[in-house]
């Protein structure tokens, strides 16, 4: 299999225009789908998939495609439909959003992970003590409140069964995985946690404390929460793409 670090001119061409693509379908993402679901009374689950051609751009085209079509599409977004004031964090961050999976995929890639699958399950325990600790869910009078405000009770079931899902799906997938398989859903699901967990987990609650002088303690439940939906919401629909993709695969191969 050739390394995107020697493709030819005619398959260097392909990159770039691939990569336009993926940064126009990433700008369309950000303008027309982005929602926000209310938990507790407000809006407090922004939920988009801009991120998943960027992460696609890296496991496709190489982790320094997936940079730049990160970064680029981060930029143009901002020109286009500002959220905010601008902070060149954020755009590197979503570079990485890119790189990360790019550089993943090429180390895993049909290789044999001795104990990869227990990663998400230390991830989702980790989780739990956070948002136990920080009181981000709490209960009263037979009543769970979610940040202070009242929760529906059937979300919070939901919330707990994806959570568990989240943990143990690795694990019971790994033993039946076809080591052959260039796409396993277990490395997947990997790739976008570590990549969710560096970049909007850990950077952008970082760079959110800088901008509005709020504690990383206060925003940090709330992007954990974000993210436990988030991340297998992008693996599903990424191994999904990887599956009916194959000619696109096979132009970068």
């Amino acid at each position: 299999m050739k390394s995107n670090a020697f493709i030819s001119s005619t398959n260097r061409t392909r990159v770039v225009v691939n990569c336009g693509l993926l940064i126009a379908i990433s700008i369309v993402l950000k303008i027309l789908f982005e929602v926000y679901i209310p938990l507790g009374g407000f809006p407090s689950l922004r939920l988009n998939i801009t991120a998943l051609p960027i992460m696609l751009s890296g496991i496709l085209l190489g982790p320094l495609a997936g940079f730049a079509v990160g970064f680029i599409s981060d930029l143009l977004c901002f020109v286009i439909k500002p959220g905010g004031p601008f902070f060149i964090g954020f755009t590197l961050a979503s570079g990485l959003t890119g790189l990360i999976p790019g550089f993943l995929f090429m180390l895993l890639r049909k290789k044999e992970t001795k104990y990869l699958e227990w990663f998400n399950f230390v991830f989702i325990v980790l989780a739990t003590v956070i948002l136990a600790i920080s009181g981000t869910f709490s209960f009263d009078n037979g009543t769970i409140y979610y940040a202070g405000q009242p929760l529906n009770i059937i979300f919070f079931v939901l919330f707990i069964a994806l959570m568990i899902a989240f943990a143990l799906f690795p694990i019971f997938v790994v033993r039946k995985s076809n080591l052959d398989s260039e796409y396993r859903s277990d490395h997947i699901l990997f790739i976008v946690s570590i990549s969710q967990l560096v970049t909007s987990i850990l950077l952008n609650t970082w760079f959110l404390s800088i901008l509005y002088g709020q504690a990383v303690a206060v925003l940090l439940p709330a992007r954990i929460v974000t993210n436990i939906f988030l991340i297998p919401l992008y693996t599903i629909m990424l191994v999904g793409l990887l599956k009916i993709l194959p000619n696109f695969i096979k132009q970068h191969s």
